[in-house]
């Protein structure tokens, strides 16, 4: 039986880790720390020069929204997760100008366009052998929420995330890192679950996204779970959380590519000992793809410590400034969850 506290808490961790993350989003840490004080450990307005700008304080960008409404569409769905729910999820999405026409990257716009009939010309005149560019982290930011229909089962949450992010993201390193999250969040799920239970099951996942993922597309790049490895032992043995951040940043990277970005989340859960709060701020302040590194972050650990390891006011202060409504969607996964 899963806990409605780990349902709450994944979606609630997402939201919070993408919109704290909006702020510092594409800034070095020395820069985020310049223009802000130092870390950022709160919800602020983002700045005019990065992609978030013209939000307020604790909105959301594509990283949680695109989840959100997807893990909506398979909850009205019957808890059903099927390429057709993960489409017309992804077409509604790109309906809403707020998050579509700001925040979508290359990749989903083209699969968009595409999903709708629209032509899609290739960029350099010619189809490649491999469209390296697309190894992205626009998988594996989505998959945490779609995990919670997993019922804790690896296997299915790997394969819920496949259905899901092969619509944008079909080559082996992408969705490498989907599953990777999907089936960390998945382990963080069952009652008991330890830190040491969702980096094996990470691993695990990572391992199984290649496989199944190579059997779509293959491009060329760096290990997803290789990576995962390096980044889980700097954070390990990084004697503090300050110098975990800039090891992993500096040897691991936390940018836009999967290859990057999912192994970071790791080693930022691994440094702050799979504290929520820790690792979400770890997140924000890496410098990069900050959002979206604290998303997967929040959405696996809120998972594991439940709604109740992060402030009691984020969960309405982040339904009142995205309209959206965390609360009744974890109860809708509940129910569908005790449903059997």
């Amino acid at each position: 039986m899963i806990a409605y506290d780990k349902i709450l808490g994944c979606l609630v961790g997402a939201a919070a880790g993408d919109a704290m993350g909006a702020a510092t989003e594409i800034r070095t840490r020395a820069q985020i720390h310049e223009l802000f004080g130092g870390d950022v450990r709160t919800f602020e307005k983002p700045p005019k020069d990065t992609f978030a700008r013209g939000s307020e304080p604790g909105q959301v960008t594509d990283d949680f929204s695109v989840a959100y409404v997807t893990a909506r569409a398979i909850a009205d769905n019957g808890g059903a997760v099927t390429g057709e729910v993960a489409k017309q999820a992804l077409l509604e999405w790109s309906g809403v100008e707020k998050w579509f026409a700001r925040f979508a990257g290359p990749t989903t716009r083209a699969h968009v366009a595409a999903l709708k009939g629209e032509a899609v010309p290739a960029a350099d005149g010619f189809v490649p052998v491999n469209e390296n560019g697309q190894s992205t982290n626009g998988a594996a930011m989505k998959s945490a929420p779609i995990a919670l229909f997993s019922g804790g089962d690896l296997d299915k949450a790997i394969a819920d995330a496949l259905t899901v992010c092969r619509l944008t993201h079909s080559n082996q390193i992408a969705l490498s890192g989907a599953a990777a999250v999907a089936a960390a969040t998945a382990a963080a799920l069952r009652e008991g679950a330890t830190l040491f239970d969702v980096v094996q099951a990470g691993l695990y996942g990572a391992r199984e996204g290649e496989r199944l993922g190579g059997a779509v597309h293959t491009n060329a790049g760096a290990s997803v779970e290789k990576r995962m490895k390096m980044a889980i032992a700097i954070g390990l043995f990084a004697h503090d959380m300050d110098e975990a951040i800039d090891q992993i940043g500096a040897y691991i990277g936390s940018g836009l590519m999967a290859a990057e970005a999912v192994p970071a989340v790791f080693g930022l859960m691994v440094a702050a000992k799979g504290d929520t709060l820790e690792a979400i701020c770890g997140g924000v302040n890496i410098g990069d793809d900050t959002d979206t590194v604290a998303t997967m972050i929040g959405g696996i650990l809120g998972a594991l410590n439940g709604a109740g390891s992060m402030p009691a006011e984020y969960l309405p202060y982040l339904e009142r400034q995205n309209g959206i409504e965390l609360e009744q969607l974890a109860r809708d996964v509940k129910a569908l969850a005790d449903r059997g």
